[in-house]
This record gives structure tokens, sequence and C-alpha cells, in this order.
């Protein structure tokens, strides 16, 4: 059980093993910034996609981590699709967005003939530091799929605790949040946890145990846990919160963003590799997080891989 990303990152060094991140739209001072602030740390080696000039003309204004490689993408080309090929030939280990629309980006990624969606299925995965809170906490998608449907659902819990899994949470306890913690057929969400919560007991996601439903305060507070009467031993230390749909994720972590104790990374999971989706406008330490986010996933995934690390 790890309470910060610190703890996170001491518990599994990248040393010997930065991942090599392909920048696509790597002609951004923001995305670069960040990127050789990651190299220099060690999460990873840059891989940089877009115009060579525009590249260049970046790299010119920072203290440059090698090594740092450039592929040349036109004006008119997508770089998305220079590093999906880069993955799928094994010159890359994860994908990250630069300067430009994430519908782009994710598009040579869906491609069914020539993508990384092996499995038929992304979604956004949420890690986060919150004030308060005795342990890193994971969240469900706040930014792919508005509405899941049960099997969504079942699929978002498979994946996300696969990830929760690599970075060392043996059993990860999901919370299948709710507004209460009654099943009622006026509350479609709150049949949906029901259901997880069964598909659950009879180990259909292996040794991670669904709670629902169930309210947010429950789920992350042996305090509220008591005051309300509520027996589990699951109460107070959810690993993953399961929202009913993306819009409610999207606001908890805004809310969450506004303080400035806490510290949000997330990253798309599901596809052959992570990929990244920092912000712009997110706090250098917001983006850093991400970026050790998808390091960590892309190393678990790959135990043995050391290409990228200088000689």
């Amino acid at each position: 059980m790890y309470a910060t990303f610190a703890e996170l990152q001491a518990a599994f060094p990248l040393d010997g093993r930065p991942q090599r991140c392909a920048v696509a739209g790597a002609a951004d001072g923001h995305t670069l910034e960040a990127v050789m602030l990651a190299a220099r740390v060690g999460f990873l080696v840059p891989v940089l996609i877009g115009p060579v000039a525009e590249i260049k003309a970046v790299l010119a204004t920072l203290d440059v981590v090698e090594p740092c490689t450039i592929h040349d993408c036109p004006e008119g080309r997508n770089p998305a699709e220079v590093a999906v090929r880069l993955v799928r030939e094994g010159q890359a280990d994860f994908i990250l967005k630069g300067l430009m629309q994430t519908p782009d980006l994710l598009r040579p990624i869906l491609n069914k003939e020539t993508g990384l969606n092996d499995r038929g299925f992304i979604t956004h995965f949420g890690l986060m530091q919150i004030a308060g809170y005795h342990k890193l906490l994971g969240m469900t998608d706040s930014a792919v799929i508005p509405y899941p449907t049960l099997a969504d659902k079942a699929k978002i819990i498979t994946v996300c605790t696969e990830a929760l899994r690599s970075l060392g949470i043996a059993a990860p306890i999901v919370a299948a949040l709710c507004a209460i913690e009654s099943v009622s057929p006026k509350m479609p969400e709150t049949q949906d946890a029901h259901a997880l919560a069964e598909m659950s007991a009879q180990g259909e996601f292996g040794d991670a145990v669904v709670v629902g439903p169930i309210s947010y305060d429950l789920a992350t507070s042996h305090e509220a846990a008591q005051i309300k009467g509520y027996d589990s031993p699951y109460a107070g230390e959810a690993d993953l919160l399961l929202v009913p749909q993306m819009v409610t994720g999207n606001v908890m972590s805004k809310i969450w963003n506004a303080d400035e104790r806490n510290l949000l990374a997330g990253c798309l999971i599901g596809a052959r590799v992570p990929v990244g989706l920092t912000s712009r406008s997110a706090p250098m330490e917001q983006k850093l997080a991400s970026l050790l986010l998808c390091s960590l996933l892309s190393a678990a995934a790959n135990p043995a891989n050391t290409q990228g690390v200088p000689a």
C-alpha cells in the first residue's frame, strides 16, 4: 500500500529500464518540458514525433536529455500514426499526446487492422494522491466512456484492477459508487453495482473485491462507516472508485484538482501500451505523476525491456 507517488516510485524504480515515450505532436514546449524533466528523473527516454525543424526549435529552448531521437512527421500527416508504428515495431513503449487533438491521437490507435486496440476496449484510469486518504486511490473512466453499460463496467473493473495489481496492489478493493447503499429500480447504477458485487463474489474479477452499491464517504472513511453503522471490512479501504458514468468522475477529478494538496495522474489503458493525455494547463508535478504512471504500467507489461538505455 502506497500513500504517495514518491513511495510508489521508490517501490518500483525505473533505474536501468526507462521506458521509451513516443510523443505524438512533439513540437510543443509545455509537453517537451515535462518529457525532458521526466527523462532527467529517469522515468523515460524521449522519442519525439513531428516536423523536425519545429521540434529542434523547441528543444533549443530546453535542457535536452540524451538519448533523444526525432522521427520526422511533416505537416498534414498524423504523428500518432508514426507513434503506433514505432510501438508495433518495438521502438517505443508507450505514447504521449503532444500538440494534437485527442480524436486524431486515438484514430490510429483504434484502427482495427494496424492499431493497438488488441482487446477491443480502452478506458481511462486515474491514480490519485488525495489529502486525508491513507493510500493512493484509483478511479475509473472520467474521459472516454460517457455512459458505461453493465458489460462495460465489468471490462473497466478487469482492466483497472490489472493496472493496480501491476502497481503492487495484490487484491484491489473496488467501490461501485452510488448515492445510496440499497438497490433501487429508480437508480439503475445501484442495480449495476449489485450485479458487479455478485460477479465479484463468484470470482469473475479474480482476487479483486467489488463492494456496492456504496457511497463515496463509506468507501473512503472508516469514521463515516462507524457513524452510519455500515459494517463492512472494506469500508474506508477502497483502492478503486468505479464511477457510475463519466461525468461523475470528471466532476470529482476537477474538484480534487482545485486543492493543491492533491496530485492526480491518469492515462488510457486497455490498448497494447498506455497512452498519456496530460493537459497543457496541468501543473508540472501532475504531468510528471502521469508520466511516472505510464512508465510503470509499461515497464510492468514489459519487464525484460531495457531498450533505449544508454550503454
